[in-house]
Order: structure tokens, then sequence, then C-alpha cells
């Protein structure tokens, strides 16, 4: 098979699993929140859906294993598949990832399978939660262990895994937050895009500063931001976020104080749809830059 098919199922497959983190991560931190009774229609369809992008996720991390296996034997299909090429692969980095991946959003279907079908006691919601974030940490952790910021020092790991969690945190709350725009009263949804705000102000700000310091340390020269590959597509990422954090500057100044006089609802409903396809767009340009292009600097 030719490397550009490799490559663009590896892209594919990435991007599933960073929607599904980013899914997993949302649901953490609103499904045990106040945004939600437990059996309303909005936290019904919130688990259905984490539930379909988390199973997402699990199928999308091992094609990812066995399309980078494809990609690594050069031997068209049945090279992905080759017994002695998987054990390799296995037992490098990449099996780790897999396998750390793998468990994780299988321990997370499962307890959102369990939550959804019980009437959970308030300790055992603080349990679920308190496990529920266990896995988002041992998810984010797995994207220092292969690829370009494996290299780097354990601080600037450090970053990149909080710079992950807030990403996941911010991407994954989009569609609870549209759900929110569409079901709860106009004090509740108040309430609950203010609480973000505050929340949203001080992370993604720091968000952006540790992304900042990565890509300093990722990226030789400004003369190499501009002429790489990896330079240009890191750009592309930039204009993105600038154009979320925009939308996302428009919100909080404008369209959520707008429903203190019971207006907005709608409009703030379709500017939240427009943050989500922006998010899609990173979260793609991101999966491009971690498997096709690599900064210059380490390699």
């Amino acid at each position: 098979m030719e490397m550009y098919i490799w490559n663009t199922v590896i892209v594919i497959s990435k991007l599933m699993f960073y929607m599904g983190f980013a899914a997993v991560a949302g649901y953490t931190f609103f499904a045990y929140s106040n945004l939600t009774e437990s059996k309303s229609a909005v936290n019904v369809n919130y688990r259905k859906l984490t539930t379909a992008f988390v199973i997402l996720a699990i199928v999308a991390t091992f094609v990812w294993f066995f399309a980078t296996t494809g990609a690594m034997a050069e031997d068209g299909i049945q090279g992905a598949f080759d017994p002695d090429m998987v054990s390799i692969m296995w037992s490098m980095a990449i099996g780790d990832t897999t396998l750390m991946r793998g468990l994780g959003l299988l321990a997370a279907l499962a307890i959102i399978s369990v939550s959804s079908t019980s009437q959970s006691a308030k300790h055992k919601h603080y349990i679920e939660y308190a496990l529920m974030m266990a896995i988002v940490l041992v998810l984010a952790y797995s994207f220092i262990l292969l690829g370009h910021v494996s290299e780097l020092n354990f601080i600037k790991q450090l970053l990149l895994m909080f710079h992950v969690l807030v990403m996941a945190w911010w991407f994954g709350a989009l569609y609870p937050l549209k759900l929110a725009c569409n079901y709860l009263s106009d004090d509740k949804l108040l309430n609950v895009m203010e609480s973000f705000g505050r929340q949203a102000s001080v992370l993604v700000s720091l968000l952006f500063i540790a992304g900042l310091i990565l890509v300093t340390q990722l990226v030789n020269s400004f003369d190499d931001l501009l002429k790489s590959s990896y330079g240009q597509v890191l750009l592309l990422k930039l204009s993105l976020v600038i154009c979320i954090l925009a939308i996302a500057a428009r919100h909080k100044l404008k369209l959520v104080p707008e429903l203190k006089n019971r207006t907005g609802r709608q409009l703030l409903s379709k500017s939240i749809t427009k943050e989500m396809m922006i998010a899609f767009a990173i979260l793609l340009v991101t999966a491009a830059l971690t498997s096709v292009v690599g900064p210059a600097s380490l390699k």
C-alpha cells in the first residue's frame, strides 16, 4: 500500500481517539456537576453520545496501532498483521500507548454504562468521579510516551499533559453546553455559562501559555516556523486557536450577559456549534502534526 494511505488512516484514527478523549474529559467534568438531573433528557442524550464516542475511540486506538505497524512494515495489508512485526511493535512505546489508551477507554465505558443503569448514592458518584479523573490523567499521560514530545524533559512533558487536559476539558465541554442551551431554564443556563466562563478564563489562558512554551521547544527559529512543513501546519493550528478564542471571548463578553435579559439563547447555541466545528478542525490539524510532520529540532 502507498504510504499516503497509511498516513491517512493514522491521522483519522488519531482524530477519532482525540474526540473520544475529549468526550471522556467533558463527561468527567460535567456529568457529575449540577448541569443535569440524573434522569433528564439532556443527561440521557449526553450519555448516549459519550458512549458512542468512547466506543469509536477504542476501535480507532487499535486501528491506529495496526496502521502504524503496516506503515513500518511497508508490505501492504499483510504487513500490518504480520505476527513478528506486530510483536515487535507491541513491545515498543506504541504498544504501551495502545494498551494504556485501550484499557483506559474500556474502563471509562464501563463506568459510564454502570452509572447510566443505576440510581447512584452520593458517595458512589464521588467514587465514579475519582475513577474517571484517574482515567483522564492516564489518557493524558499516554500523549508523552511516543513521538517528538517523548524526547522533551520532564517539566516540558508535564506542560504537555496540562495542555492536553485543558484542551480535552474545553472541547469536551462544548456539546454539554450546547445541550444546556436547548434544555435548561434561563436561570440555570446563565449559572452554568457564567461558571464555565470563569473557569475557562483562567485555564484557557494557561493553555495558551503552555502551548507557546512547547512551540519554542519544538521549533528552532522563527525561520523554521515560517519555512518548515511542521512550522506551517503549526501556524495553521495557531490561526484556528485564535479563531476559537475569539468565539469564546464573544460568548463571555456579549452572548452570555444577554441571557440575563432572557435573550441570546439561540445565538449562543449557534455560536457554540461554530466553536465545535473549529475545535474539530484543531484536532484534525493536531492529528496531522503528530503523525505526518514533525519538528526539525527533533529530527
